[in-house]
């Protein structure tokens, strides 16, 4: 990888950790979702980056893609199993992130939230350059069954590139027989989704995040010009633009933006999630957000 672009891409590695830490730490009983998305985002940018998306605070059997409104009122309840998923971007170089936590601490998940982070460390051990995709989920997989959970089988890790977080290649949480081998100089997220269901997901209502999908950047467009083609949410656009709400109904219209929904598990059970960022630069595979 050149110099610059690892550099860059460490830098974003660093970032995203602090602030995952930093997230978890602001959640506990009582506190506002909207405070806690606010404040995360907020010290990455203290910290010399950007958000690489906005912070996801998934509860109980939403597995991804909820982030508060503008004015949102919803809290942390005691007992709730939130999926914490944030990234920082240092130049369009990207990390991202996640874990999972319980409101309150009421011991009540306390196995799946070490499910999903120890599929996460046995996907990490078997990782060397050029290894096959499905030896991968093969790990994962694994462990996410020996605790007696579901692998959730349509939502899985994902090849990252510069300005683009959700690039083609695919992480499954289980083996699904593709021997595609993970290349050089590729960046990947890896991220077990653990279900007490039956390991499926499905979208459900928009979840307040969107990014641009036109087929061409338009300079002066203001998400292309303060987002470029990376996830943003309805409330960073609110802060700089009046009539954001018409915007959003023009562009979801002429299919320039695009709206992400709320990730559901399929029968309303459980999920907890673990992820890291990983760079395989020739030899060497360097866990970015470690």
């Amino acid at each position: 990888m050149d110099p610059t672009a690892r550099k860059y891409t460490l830098e974003a590695g660093k970032i995203g950790r602090l602030a995952l830490e930093y997230a978890q730490s602001l959640i506990e009983p009582g506190a506002l979702l909207l405070d806690v998305a606010e404040k995360t985002e907020q010290f990455i940018r203290d910290n010399g980056g950007f958000p690489s998306f906005p912070l996801n605070l998934s509860i109980n059997n939403e597995a991804a893609h909820y982030t508060p409104i503008p004015g949102d009122k919803k809290v942390f309840r005691t007992g709730d199993l939130v999926k914490v998923d944030i990234g920082a971007h240092v130049e369009g170089y990207i990390s991202d992130n996640a874990a999972t936590v319980e409101v309150g601490n009421t011991g009540k998940y306390s196995d799946l939230i070490q499910c999903s982070r120890d599929a996460l460390n046995a996907a990490l051990k078997v990782l060397r350059p050029g290894i096959e995709i499905n030896r991968i989920g093969a790990a994962i997989g694994h462990v996410i069954e020996s605790y007696g959970f579901k692998p959730v089988k349509n939502l899985g890790g994902h090849g990252i590139k510069q300005y683009d977080l959700h690039s083609t290649i695919f992480i499954p949480n289980y083996d699904d027989g593709n021997q595609r081998r993970i290349e050089q100089q590729q960046l990947i997220a890896i991220e077990p989704f653990a279900s007490t269901g039956i390991g499926l997901i499905h979208n459900g209502p928009g979840g307040n995040i969107y990014i641009y999908s036109g087929t061409k950047k338009t300079k002066g467009d203001p998400v292309v010009d303060n987002f470029n083609t990376l996830p943003f949410a309805e409330r960073w656009l609110a802060k700089i633009m009046p009539e954001y709400k018409d915007y959003l109904r023009r562009g979801l219209f002429m299919k320039q933006i695009s709206h992400f929904a709320v990730l559901r598990e399929h029968k309303g059970a459980m999920i907890s999630q673990a992820e890291h960022t990983i760079l395989f630069d020739g030899d060497t595979v360097t866990v970015t957000t470690a």
